[in-house]
């Protein structure tokens, strides 16, 4: 059973990782764990330029984020386009970092991030799917 878009939003405001799919330049998929930040509109994430995503999505933008929730039995995969933003990254850099960090740690990370050649994705969604398998009556089926 899909969830319903509020039951999307919240299950996104929740403190966990997404794993970003990207496409190496040999075809083949790569997965990454990310912090992120969805704003209602976009996902932001951010990163380093030294980083084989960064490559990977400035030569093909498409990526598929997966959100899970193993425990709860939530999904929610976002299929969609990034975009890599090099200035003006620290605002959305920083909710992305209190939402992760606790609050008396929040300075220390955002300085030490500073240091690092970072950039923002912006994600934007062109596909959704979700489920709440705990609906369904019964085991889930592979």
């Amino acid at each position: 059973m899909a969830l319903a878009k509020e039951e999307i939003a919240s299950f996104l405001a929740e403190r966990r990782n997404a794993v970003l799919g990207t496409i190496r330049k040999d075809g083949s998929p790569q997965l990454n764990p990310m912090w992120f930040h969805w704003t209602g509109e976009v996902f932001y994430i951010s990163t380093t330029r030294a980083r084989f995503k960064y490559d990977s999505i400035r030569r093909d933008p498409r990526v598929t984020l997966c959100i899970d929730d193993a425990t709860g039995f939530k999904t929610v995969i976002v299929e969609g386009r990034a975009d890599v933003i090099e200035d003006d990254i620290w605002g959305p850099t920083r909710t992305i970092v209190e939402k992760y960090v606790e609050a008396g740690h929040v300075e220390a990370r955002m300085a030490r991030m500073r240091t690092e050649p970072r950039v923002l994705l912006v994600i934007r969604p062109e596909k959704w799917i979700s489920w709440n398998m705990a609906l369904r009556a019964g085991p889930p089926r592979s």
